[in-house]
């Protein structure tokens, strides 16, 4: 982690810094140093809050707290989760890494092909509904909404929520008998998840289904999909070794598989591969995760902005910025180093964010003359997603024109109209929006994750926040199925209790 003292010597570089506008007079090659290319993705960060002293001060602390090593141990399968003394090695579900655990994800990942392969090529399948919630639902749902000019396979329905509507709305115009349902759980106990499971093979089951045939399970407890119900043939694994958060390249990917294709899939975990190569042998001022990951820890913790606008302008990628909403706030979320200790400083930012252009009519004013500095990642592709090259150029005209009305602001008109500028952001820009370079993005956030996490000398990798409150959860809705309030939690006491009356009446 980066210490106390650096600490304050990065902070006092950074308070002695021009403008973003004034630093770009003074320095000519600005965007040059502050651009990087890499695996299809050409990223400038040269409209963040940096100067070149204080991008070589990041860059020797990022040396000094060993990044490179970091990498290399999360790479060999070290136990790096230190909390519940795992590996963590989702980069060998691409064949990075470990030998022996890619080839355990390298099985799994051609039985989940050729499954795959059997439903889309099934005449009687028309639609496939995937029951998940967190890592199961988010990074699924947004590589194939992702890829949807890539997608020809069957109907793809998403069901997260425990919220009978959900369900309801994903299976409103689905015929059961012509429907295939994923349970994508890593524990297979999680209750929203099994609740839903259990509602799908209700449904299958009023209407003269045989379930077993129709369901697939993708889980690290094959055993107890197995004592469910679904098919030992029907049951994908993926391991404890592979947090939910990094799970889309694993069996958790099923729902990409039926809806692109084999070679596609492959493609897209092509792409993580080319990243994961990216990380591990290029220089630290060219590393384009290690640069995110620091520029994003230099906001939060330096600059001490506390929230961060994931804006892509891409229709096709509107499910980025809840995917990375859980990513990194689920990943960097904690109060205590790796020791145990009360940090210090904050950890991770705050993940908001909507499809550009529809937010340049919603929250943009607050960015471009709020009170607080938010900084800006916009996320877009040089080729067109859709069908329209006009609109494209103008979509993307809007996103440069965004970034630099942040930067530089505008004075001398009136109080009213006039903007402050100096708002950082960043522009991240795919040359085609393609399962490669998709691949390839992920990882990058991915790992920057793991950067910013070592950099506040937190453990990214394990998730007890979200533990309390799935707990006392249980004990409520026990007590309401039994009709009365719960009374050793006196909070929610009352609510219970008002909650059973309304009920009632």
């Amino acid at each position: 982690m980066v210490n106390i003292d650096s600490l304050q010597r990065i902070r006092s570089l950074a308070t002695q810094m021009p403008t973003i506008a004034e630093m770009f007079v003074a320095d000519a090659l600005r965007a040059d140093w502050l651009t990087v290319d890499a695996c299809g993705l050409h990223v400038d960060f040269s409209r963040q809050l940096i100067d070149k002293n204080l991008f070589d001060a990041l860059c020797k602390e990022l040396t000094q707290i060993g990044i490179a090593h970091k990498f290399e141990q999360m790479f060999a399968g070290e136990p790096i989760n230190i909390t519940e003394e795992r590996a963590v090695s989702h980069v060998a579900l691409r064949g990075s890494g470990d030998e022996s655990k890619s080839a355990l994800a390298k099985e799994q990942l051609r039985r989940a092909c050729a499954l795959a392969e059997r439903i889309r090529s099934d005449v009687d399948v028309d639609a496939v509904i995937n029951i998940g919630i967190g890592g199961s639902d988010l990074g699924p749902q947004m590589v194939v909404k992702a890829l949807r000019s890539f997608c020809d396979g069957p109907v793809m329905r998403f069901v997260s929520n425990i919220d009978p509507a959900d369900f309801d709305e994903a299976v409103e115009d689905l015929d059961p008998r012509r429907t295939v349902v994923v349970v994508s759980s890593k524990t297979f106990t999680t209750l929203e998840t099994m609740h839903n499971a259990h509602r799908a093979r209700t449904w299958l089951r009023d209407a003269g289904v045989d379930w077993e045939t129709r369901f697939v399970a993708a889980t690290a407890h094959r055993e107890a999909a197995i004592a469910w119900g679904i098919s030992k043939d029907n049951c994908l694994e993926f391991f404890d070794w592979v947090g939910g958060r990094f799970s889309v390249s694993s069996v958790i990917g099923f729902p990409v598989i039926v809806a692109v294709g084999e070679k596609h899939f492959r493609e897209f975990l092509a792409g993580m591969s080319l990243m994961d190569a990216h990380v591990c042998q290029t220089s630290l001022e060219k590393n384009l995760p290690v640069i995110h990951g620091a520029l994003w820890f230099l906001n939060c913790v330096v600059h001490q902005l506390p929230t961060v606008a994931v804006v892509p302008y891409s229709h096709d990628l509107s499910r980025l910025p809840a995917f990375l909403q859980q990513l990194v706030m689920e990943s960097n979320g904690k109060s205590v180093d790796i020791h145990g200790q009360v940090v210090s400083h904050s950890t991770t930012p705050v993940v908001w964010g909507e499809a550009g252009t529809n937010g340049q009519h919603a929250f943009f004013q607050m960015l471009h003359q709020g009170t607080q500095v938010v900084p800006v990642e916009f996320v877009s592709s040089v080729a067109p997603m859709g069908s329209d090259g006009v609109a494209h150029d103008l979509l993307i005209a809007n996103m440069f024109a965004q970034s630099q009305a942040l930067a530089t602001g505008r004075k001398g008109v009136s109080p009213h109209r006039d903007f402050p500028g100096n708002r950082p952001s960043t522009v991240v820009m795919l040359d085609a929006l393609t399962p490669e370079r998709l691949g390839a993005l992920i990882a990058m956030y991915e790992h920057s994750a793991a950067v910013q996490g070592w950099m506040m000398g937190i453990n990214s990798f394990d998730q007890f926040g979200v533990e309390l409150g799935k707990d006392v959860a249980v004990d409520i809705a026990q007590a309401m199925s039994q009709g009365v309030a719960h009374t050793s939690q006196t909070l929610t006491h009352p609510l219970t209790n008002w909650f059973l009356k309304k009920k009632r009446h």
